[in-house]
């Protein structure tokens, strides 16, 4: 053998397995597995529905199955923790209001989480809430409910999903505005609340308009948004009932931890559009009874930062306290 020969072709031989790309885990195509995702709510509410839904248009766009997987508690504050404290590599994400963004880290000093946490991919759409009463109540009017609080102070009570959630503060500024006090009942399960509003236990509720379509007789009381509800047109508005605060913010959208690689990131804002004008996902939206609405990751953070100041306003000017 020429030694001479076979030394040059060695040394061009390692030189071109250097120059090879070294593909470590951090540098793999991503998605590479299926991807999870976290919604903070439990199954059968408008979280679940509409999490499901948009997690089928995604995991098509990337081309790895999303596992859905509920986890709920402490108002939403449960699962969006997990989210804020699993590894930012795109494998984990979430889905749900942004309400754990706005509105809790005003009022939890034990938050394990905070706004600078998270990466917010995009926003799929604008909530309306509606304050409903159960079959049998007395109640076929706001107007009829709020004479009876004004009657008796604090027999009245509601339903939410926690403290400080949209519902209970709905709740507390219609009070306000009225000059009522109602009681509130916060519930850990979705449908125990529903439940417990159905059976008389609890008098009214502040939920997503998907209860309508429960078949269970619930009656809607107002519309807590700016227009009113397709399919229930004679439905007033809290504005139309002279309320000033008639609105408040609902937005949904999917979110990651803090530091998601760029080819992560991309992957899925990339994905979020087609997701979102989906007929799967417009038609649960339309199930659910709440407005598709898309903006993407720099117009929704902005919203988010936006929402955090006006809703720590609201809650100095509601009296809600810290837990």
């Amino acid at each position: 053998m020429n030694h001479r020969i076979t030394r040059p072709l060695h040394a061009l031989l390692a030189a071109a397995l250097l120059a090879l790309p070294c593909l470590s885990p951090a540098q793999e195509t991503y998605p590479s597995r299926p991807v999870t995702m976290l919604l903070p709510y439990s199954a059968g509410s408008q979280i679940d529905v509409l999490g499901r839904a948009i997690a089928e248009g995604v995991s098509k766009a990337i081309g790895q199955p999303i596992i859905v997987v509920n986890k709920a508690g402490a108002s939403g504050i449960i699962g969006v923790e997990a989210v804020a404290q699993s590894k930012p590599g795109g494998y984990t994400i979430g889905f749900g209001p942004q309400g754990q963004f706005s509105i809790q880290p005003h009022l939890r000093k034990n938050l394990g989480y905070k706004l600078a946490d998270f990466e917010f991919l995009c926003q799929t759409n604008s909530g309306i809430f509606v304050v409903v009463a159960g079959p049998h109540s007395p109640y076929n009017t706001l107007a009829e409910m709020i004479e009876a609080a004004k009657k008796s102070p604090g027999k009245i009570n509601f339903a939410s999903g926690g403290h400080a959630t949209a519902p209970h503060l709905i709740s507390e500024s219609i009070a306000l505005e009225a000059g009522v006090k109602f009681t509130h009942i916060p519930f850990n399960s979705i449908g125990d609340m529903y439940a417990q509003t159905i059976n008389g236990t609890v008098d009214f509720v502040a939920t997503t308009p998907i209860v309508l379509a429960s078949g269970r007789g619930m009656k809607p009381l107002a519309v807590v948004g700016d227009r009113r509800l397709e399919k229930y047109p004679s439905v007033p508005l809290l504005k139309e009932l002279g309320y000033k605060r008639s609105t408040l913010p609902g937005y949904l959208d999917i979110y990651a931890p803090r530091g998601l690689p760029q080819q992560a990131s991309n992957a899925i804002r990339k994905a979020c559009p087609g997701a979102v004008d989906s007929p799967v996902f417009k038609s649960a939206s339309d199930k659910a009874a709440t407005p598709v609405y898309f903006a993407d990751a720099a117009e929704y953070a902005a919203g988010v930062a936006q929402d955090y100041k006006a809703m720590g306003e609201l809650l100095v000017t509601l009296g809600v306290q810290a837990q």
